[in-house]
């Protein structure tokens, strides 16, 4: 559902019993465009959650330059400390998945509901509870139309913070009203308890079953008799699928005569986006502990360098120094670096340009210009 389509603004107010015309029919900032705004001064709060932007946005110099301006007030939820919680005004201890309750939804179509197993450490709370708390202290209105009758806590269930500091069950109530939104057209999800029942469910849920297969008769509800298979959601194209194709879009950096390599970033087997809890994980963090550049064998030759030699890595944005591999787990094409950027200590996106799609809004992680330089 998208903000700019009037059916879906006038849906979710009378869900959420506003006013018509109280959702705005523009959306905000997107997630690159969010801190320009920030670094502008047309944003003057920023409030992260479950993320570590200032460890994983490109360009980072400039975002952090920007959160650091007067006028700024920077929040971080998170559990550990990272580059993120350096940058705040005000960090916020939170509590990890099995210290509180909740959903997940994967891309398999899959929901998977746990409850709190483990109390959280100290005064850290959900991420639910900081969210209502928060809601609390701007009286702006009444917070939400459930009440304790409609969503009593079980006597025998251990609330959480969130539905204690509410006097309700909020993770039910919340989910009552989230599942609204899908209902009768093919996102359709299970009340609540129907998924403390099971190990999961992939929707559309229809009368207590998950489909399998979507978009296929036989398996899909959805799917009327005789279509075989049946892309509902496109009634304008007679429930054909739809490709999308567009234009090329140039690199907005290409190598030259003073930075004359392509810089690629991404993963590892190891550690998971920015390593805030695989780096904790001994046995990852023995395995790879520290990101490393990757070169082509010939390039490596041209620069001198060999595998286990430190090297600068700089574009005109900032620079980062690390140990070099030849030949190893990552061999990129000739004219490359690969650079993974699980590493607080190795900080390549102070490298990475942060450019983005004019379409999807992506950051262009995957190329700008560099040059490599031996370190003695």
């Amino acid at each position: 559902m998208v903000v700019t389509n009037p059916e879906h603004r006038a849906m979710t107010e009378k869900i959420w019993n506003l006013p018509s015309g109280t959702i705005p029919d523009k959306p905000s900032y997107h997630a690159v465009e969010m801190l320009r705004a920030l670094d502008r001064g047309d944003l003057k709060v920023f409030w992260s959650m479950t993320a570590n932007p200032f460890q994983d946005y490109a360009n980072l110099n400039r975002y952090k330059n920007g959160a650091s301006k007067e006028g700024r007030f920077v929040i971080v939820s998170d559990v550990y400390p990272t580059r993120s919680t350096e940058v705040a005004d005000v960090v916020l201890p939170s509590a990890m998945w099995v210290e509180k309750e909740g959903a997940f939804g994967n891309a398999e179509r899959r929901t998977h509901f746990w409850k709190q197993m483990v109390d959280a450490p100290g005064e850290s709370k959900s991420d639910l509870w900081q969210i209502v708390e928060v809601a609390k202290r701007l009286e702006l209105g009444k917070l939400f139309e459930y009440s304790a009758s409609d969503y009593p806590i079980p006597a025998d269930h251990k609330a959480s913070d969130a539905s204690l500091t509410a006097g309700l069950y909020m993770e039910k109530a919340l989910w009552e009203e989230y599942r609204q939104f899908g209902l009768g057209h093919g996102h359709d999800l299970a009340p609540f308890e129907t998924y403390h029942q099971t190990r999961g469910l992939r929707w559309p849920v229809v009368n207590g079953k998950e489909t399998l297969i979507r978009y296929r008769e036989g398996y899909d509800p959805y799917v009327e008799k005789g279509k075989g298979f049946q892309f509902y959601g496109n009634k304008k194209q007679d429930d054909r699928a739809t490709i999308w194709f567009r234009p090329y879009e140039p690199p907005p950096e290409t190598p030259d005569e003073e930075y004359p390599y392509w810089l690629c970033t991404g993963r590892v087997l190891e550690h998971w986006h920015s390593g805030t809890m695989t780096r904790r994980v001994k046995s990852l963090y023995k395995a790879y502990p520290h990101a490393t550049a990757s070169l082509h064998p010939s390039d490596a030759k041209k620069l001198g360098l060999a595998g286990g030699d430190k090297a600068r890595i700089s574009s005109r944005r900032g620079e980062v120094v690390l140990h070099i591999e030849v030949g190893r787990r990552v061999i990129p094409q000739e004219g490359m670096v690969y650079v993974p950027w699980f590493d607080e200590d190795v900080m390549i996106n102070q490298v990475t340009l942060d450019a983005y799609c004019p379409i999807s809004k992506q950051t262009d992680f995957k190329k700008c210009a560099v040059k490599i330089e031996k370190v003695s």
